[in-house]
């Protein structure tokens, strides 16, 4: 009876897989990736230049997990699973066998279709032996990427421009340009080189006489023999849930209300064209029978502005500059200011269902650090060495998943997270996370859950849930209370908040969904007063209502459309600010030539800066790229995706932003003169599929 449950499954999902295809196209952002940008963007005001994991996702489309064998760090790679769900798969596949088809997924409790429609074009059900490669196949099965990418803004900002007295401030033009070459086989090898330059910067001229800005060179093995994992060359560190270093992509508050915890490899290659958060040397991971030995080192020049009262004897460093930007005398200036010297390791215990690790890390700068000291950042670290250890642990115990770390840091200042996620009911999971970051505790690279980008000065307690309602309905919501015990910058004393965060999504059919979202938030912050020289600690409450709808219509054409209203209240103030958007999204496929072709017309009103409204755009392939809408216009572009054949695709984009009543846009350096601001991006890609 089990088998035939199992076959009819299979059946009652084999038209899933046709409306997957459709939905998921290599050069449409991941929904994993979509849902934490906006948050991570909104918190930061920078988007991350991370897209290794949009990266290995179309690498497992050309080379799928195979299912019957994939192993709980693979299933974490994919970027889409909960830990709860993955250690559903693995006691099914353990108390069952192997699956029999992959539409028996539906069988495994949390795997709903929305679920099974994402994971599909990454994973297969096919030899049920664990492959044996030599190293001729890691050399030969894997794919050739060749991406070249170029950008530019048409209008000249105020950088750009020149007299007959003084020279302009940007020391380059306004092309941006990418370059990548990356040879992949997923689980077992990759290397490539990334070059990029930004706009404004120097190219084969001044400061910039070896062209670009920025290279990075990578080499790393897995599942070679007894390595895991070695690396060469420029790589990223991940450790336990991320309060000692964490330099790729992680889940925070947002949609994604179940994705809290922090899950993967502790070394991965990077392979992006951000220039701060990854380690530059060597690091390897050993595994022999349930443990696994993790050791790094790495040495890097690093951007950073010089303390106030430094000399040309004894310079100290007041800031480190994360943007990677070098094109004006003063951030050249800045460039490699700093030499930091990193070691540390890991050493962790796997058994079935618990695993258990020891982190330690080290940090040296050459010169010292010393920051202008105010109130609100006199608990940070200062010196030339930094050293942090962590205890990282998680495990699954019939439907409940557990994991946590405790770590301390420079002079024993503690910093503690822990986390549960569990399934009350076949159609209810819950999570909980609470954290305690001590206002002295530092960590160069932390990157913990949290309300502030600062793994530092938090307390706080996150509850969500995933109610099914029923087949075509779902609700997500979460709660989160945080206070910070010390100042912190724009609050003067001691604050605290909470968020409330409400999503129903409806599914009437296979092609159409709709979500309608309610974010409530608040918080201290200062306000100033006319009648009052210091700035008072007052109530924030901002609020964000969304409805989205989304209609794919077989293979060809999908349409998106988003309303979005905002609003910014502070206590003190009478009147509140408000903002809305509105935007059309379509993206057709012709029906006689390999071309598609997707654009967006948005309409958009917020009274000011506070009031504005974020949206992730589709963009060339392995761009992150997100809209920070505020003022008062419109906002379109156009994108053309052109498959010339099986290895080569071009990309087209043109991007306008109109304002409304106004006679610059932007400030300082960018700031252009006029009411648009127009980009120009073309793409090509080629590849090399392996045998």
């Amino acid at each position: 009876m089990a088998a035939i449950g199992r076959i009819i499954g299979g059946l009652a999902l084999a038209c899933m897989h046709v409306v997957a295809y459709g939905q998921q196209q290599e050069d449409v952002m991941p929904v994993a990736v979509e849902n934490n940008l906006e948050y991570q963007t909104a918190g930061t005001e920078t988007v991350s230049e991370d897209d290794e994991q949009w990266q290995q996702l179309n690498a497992w489309r050309r080379h799928q997990l195979q299912l019957n064998t994939a192993d709980e760090a693979s299933l974490q790679a994919l970027g889409i699973l909960t830990p709860l769900q993955i250690s559903n798969f693995l006691q099914y596949r353990s108390l069952l066998g192997d699956l029999l088809s992959i539409y028996e997924l539906q069988a495994i409790p949390g795997f709903e279709p929305e679920i099974i429609r994402r994971i599909l074009p990454y994973v297969e059900v096919g030899n049920d032996l664990s492959p044996h490669y030599e190293m001729k196949d890691y050399l030969r099965k894997g794919d050739h990427v060749l991406l070249m990418r170029y950008g530019r803004t048409l209008e000249k900002a105020r950088g750009y421009l020149h007299t007959d007295s003084t020279a302009a401030a940007y020391m380059g033009g306004p092309d941006k340009l990418l370059l990548r070459y990356r040879y992949n086989f997923p689980r077992y090898l990759s290397w490539g080189l990334v070059m990029e330059k930004d706009a404004g910067e120097a190219f084969f001229k001044g400061a910039q006489q070896r062209g670009f800005d920025f290279y990075s060179v990578h080499f790393f093995l897995r599942n070679y023999r007894g390595i895991k994992a070695l690396a060469l060359g420029d790589y990223t560190v991940n450790l336990g849930q991320g309060l000692l270093n964490w330099q790729s992509q992680a889940f925070g508050k947002g949609a994604a209300v179940m994705q809290i915890k922090r899950e993967g490899e502790v070394v991965r290659p990077y392979t992006s064209p951000g220039e701060f958060y990854f380690f530059r040397g060597a690091a390897i991971t050993l595994q022999r029978h349930r443990w696994e030995v993790t050791a790094f080192a790495s040495h890097r020049k690093l951007d950073a502005s010089s303390s106030p009262d430094s000399s040309q004897e004894e310079m100290t460093v007041a800031s480190l500059v994360s943007n990677g930007y070098h094109r004006t005398t003063t951030e050249i200036e800045k460039r490699g200011r700093v030499q930091l010297i990193s070691a540390g390791g890991n050493i962790r215990y796997n058994s079935s269902r618990w695993k258990v690790g020891g982190n330690l890390l080290l940090h040296r700068f050459n010169p010292a650090w010393e920051k202008e000291r105010k109130p609100y950042n006199q608990f940070d670290f200062s010196g030339k060495q930094l050293s942090a250890a962590s205890i990282d642990y998680a495990g699954s115990w019939k439907n409940v998943h557990v994991f946590g770390e405790l770590a301390t840091a420079g002079s024993g200042q503690p910093a503690f997270v822990q986390g549960l996620l569990t399934s009350v009911a076949p159609s209810v999971d819950i999570s909980l996370v609470y954290r305690y970051y001590d206002k002295a505790y530092q960590s160069l690279f932390a990157n913990g859950f949290g309300d502030g980008y600062r793994t530092v000065n938090e307390q706080g307690l996150y509850t969500a849930t995933t109610v099914k309602v029923n087949s075509r309905f779902k609700l997500d919501a979460y709660a989160d209370i945080f206070r910070f015990p010390w100042l912190k910058y724009r609050a003067s004393g001691p604050s605290g908040g909470k968020e409330f965060f409400l999503q129903g999504t409806y599914t009437p059919g296979r092609q159409i969904t709709m979500l309608l979202r309610y974010n409530y938030r608040q918080a201290e912050e200062n306000i100033p007063e006319p009648a009052n020289p210091i700035p008072v600690l007052t109530d924030i409450t901002s609020r964000n209502i969304r409805f989205q709808s989304a209609i794919q219509q077989g293979r060809r054409l999908s349409i998106r459309t988003r309303i979005e209203y905002s609003s910014y209240q502070a206590a003190t103030v009478a009147e509140g600010q408000q903002g809305w958007m509105i935007y059309q999204d379509c993206s057709y496929r012709l029906l006689r030539v390999p071309v598609t072709v997707s654009g967006r017309l948005a309409r958009f009103k917020t009274s000011s800066y506070d009031t504005r409204i974020y949206a992730t755009e589709n963009s060339v392939l392995y761009e992150n790229a997100v809209s920070q809408l505020y003022g008062h216009g419109w906002q379109y572009y156009l994108n053309v995706k052109w498959k010339v054949n099986a290895r080569c695709s071009c990309w087209g984009r043109f991007h306008q932003t109109i304002y409304q009543g106004v006679q610059q846009v932007g400030s300082g350096n960018d700031r252009i003169a006029g009411n648009k601001k127009t980009m120009l991006q073309f793409q090509l890609q080629y590849l090399i599929n392996g045998k």
